[in-house]
């Protein structure tokens, strides 16, 4: 009888020793797969990371580069120093030029979805002094369609440093209102900073607020952009003059005025991240008027040029330049990304970042 139940109480030490081992084998096998697959992931990440420098170095850029993804950060990079000799981060204030344009665009979108303007709406509308402005509308303005020339080239005639915002362009509608057009309104496409002064001045007319305060008040603080605001703000603005100032500018550049919607913002690479975000979700305008500021104009054209916006790889943004200040922001059509760029003295390479950013990210 002893030797049955030794028999039997081995019997079952054993299978509970077998059951034992198949168990740790399990959690160890799990164990293993959690941790490969951690390292697969972390290689992986390591990868477009290097494969990301790599690109940009042959670049030869220096500045910026801050690339979200569904609101994770996924990349940045920190070349360089400010204006003042300041180590770059992406809460330096810097000059953003040209795609200040999706801001005015978005203003105008708003206040069309709110029905205080049209984009179909004629200039004379809100110029009544300018003869030729029955014949071009707002879209042709937001679209680069207008045929009206481009107010920067000899602005030092009519644009003083030392006179008021409001003089400065009481001279400036005076000059532009005077001139023939470059085309036929909606015949033609021509990049021109004018079409967006003009923008700005419809938006005040509209809002009865001065550009700045609108979009401050509209755009800026619902988004949470804290850190952002206008050129010439910048030699009272303490947190803006320990960073840049306009040493790098040419002569009539920061003269008030001169590029109020067209080129006027100052942000950082955080702020601009959000931005984005807000722009594409729905936040400041309808995700439908968004999609119409991403519509081609101007197909004919090969530059997929729409609102504030035009066409690039995979995706739409807009590039910048005022100064030596070079900078690009794109949103894709896929994958959730946001890319901001921006460097001082940099050059024209900074137009190809999306492109190598996304071929890395998206092939």
């Amino acid at each position: 009888m002893k030797r049955i139940l030794a028999l039997i109480l081995c019997c079952l030490l054993a299978v509970g020793f077998t059951a034992c081992s198949e168990e740790k084998s399990e959690k160890t096998a799990t164990t293993t797969t959690e941790t490969t697959t951690e390292l697969q992931t972390e290689a992986k990440d390591t990868d477009y990371i290097e494969k990301l420098d790599k690109r940009i170095d042959v670049l030869g850029f220096e500045g910026i580069v801050y690339i979200t993804q569904n609101g994770e950060d996924l990349y940045t990079r920190t070349d360089g120093k400010d204006e003042k000799g300041g180590d770059l981060t992406l809460d330096t204030p810097m000059y953003i030029g040209s795609i200040s344009k999706q801001f005015c665009a978005a203003a105008v979108m708003m206040l069309s979805e709110q029905g205080k303007l049209s984009v179909d709406d004629t200039l004379d509308k809100y110029f009544p002094e300018y003869e030729i402005g029955k014949d071009i509308t707002i879209q042709n303005l937001l679209s680069m369609r207008s045929g009206i020339f481009e107010h920067t080239l000899g602005a030092e005639d009519y644009f003083l440093e030392d006179i008021s915002e409001s003089e400065n362009l009481r001279r400036m509608k005076e000059w532009i209102f005077s001139e023939p057009l470059d085309f036929e309104p909606d015949s033609e496409m021509k990049y021109s900073n004018t079409n967006y002064l003009l923008l700005a001045l419809i938006v005040e007319q509209v809002t009865g607020q001065h550009y700045q305060n609108f979009i401050r008040e509209n755009i800026f603080e619902p988004v949470g952009m804290s850190s952002s605001g206008f050129i010439y703000e910048v030699k009272s603005n303490p947190d803006f003059s320990k960073c840049i100032g306009d040493s790098t500018f040419f002569k009539g550049e920061l003269t008030e005025g001169l590029i109020k919607g067209a080129g006027d913002i100052v942000s950082t690479a955080h702020d601009m991240d959000k931005w984005m975000t807000a722009l594409k979700s729905g936040k400041i305008i309808s995700k439908e008027s968004f999609e119409e500021m991403k519509i081609d104009r101007s197909p004919d054209y090969g530059e997929r040029r729409g609102y504030g916006l035009e066409g690039m790889y995979k995706g739409v943004g807009h590039t910048g330049l005022i100064g030596d200040y070079w900078s690009v922001n794109f949103i894709s059509n896929e994958g959730g990304y946001n890319l901001f760029a921006v460097g001082i003295g940099s050059g024209g390479t900074i137009g190809g970042i999306p492109e190598v950013a996304m071929t890395v990210l998206l092939g």
